[in-house]
């Protein structure tokens, strides 16, 4: 039986879901270290830094209030003077060890970076439809999988208990990404069309899961071997090696 719209999507999302990668298996089951931990954090900053600007994009591209009105409200609440998306992940850093002077200083992996320029290009190149999957279906719906790994963690292995401020960003962004990605979804299933917007559609998702799983493999590197990642990609773009 064919695969609806929206299984494809959910497919290909899947075939590089960064809840399989590694280095989430290490943290899930505590064999990481704090050290190990911030360094997810400082580069989830410097991705979700340009993430928040990509959003302002594409509500100045699309012609649709409904569109333009989620994008607007997601940017609000990540930059909520009261309780900053952004400020979390510092928490985070500094329980860990990092302070915010250190996280700031941090470089930019090669992995993360190459993740910020392909979205730039997306935005500036793609249909918004099209943009809006990779962005919302791609890549934001992935953490609630993740971090629903990683929350138990913190009180099992980590010391942390269920609720602790120092890691709030995650447990939050189960539910604030649960309720994003279900709107981006129903953006996508509603202005994708046609049968070239969704194949467009689908294949932006793939390549955003990829590209978040090799911002992955970059952490994984940097974190627990202190070098960046060079592991060669297997054929044309398809699978990667385990991590």
């Amino acid at each position: 039986m064919a695969k609806t719209f929206r299984e494809q999507l959910i497919a290909g999302r899947d075939e590089h879901h960064s809840k399989n990668h590694p280095y989430i298996d290490l943290w899930a089951n505590g064999r990481l270290t704090k050290a190990h931990m911030a360094v997810y954090v400082v580069q989830h900053y410097h991705f979700v830094s340009d993430y928040l600007n990509w959003m302002l994009y594409v509500a100045a591209l699309t012609p649709h209030r409904d569109v333009k009105e989620f994008m607007l409200e997601n940017f609000s609440e990540e930059e909520d003077p009261n309780n900053r998306h952004i400020d979390m992940l510092f928490d985070f850093a500094a329980a860990c060890g990092t302070p915010k002077e250190s996280f700031l200083a941090a470089p930019v992996l090669p992995n993360t970076q190459a993740l910020c320029d392909w979205g730039w290009r997306q935005v500036y190149e793609k249909p918004w439809q099209v943009v809006v999957a990779g962005m919302f279906i791609g890549l934001e719906s992935q953490p609630p999988d993740i971090y629903r790994r990683i929350v138990p963690a913190f009180a099992q292995h980590y010391g942390w208990p269920a609720g602790a401020r120092e890691v709030r960003f995650f447990a939050e962004h189960i539910e604030a990404d649960t309720m994003h990605g279900a709107r981006g979804f129903a953006i996508v299933e509603k202005y994708c069309d046609g049968p070239d917007l969704q194949q467009q559609a689908v294949a932006q998702v793939k390549q955003a899961a990829l590209m978040r799983w090799r911002h992955m493999n970059g952490i994984y590197w940097n974190a627990l071997h202190g070098r960046v990642d060079d592991t060669p990609p297997v054929g044309d773009g398809g699978a990667e090696s385990s991590a």
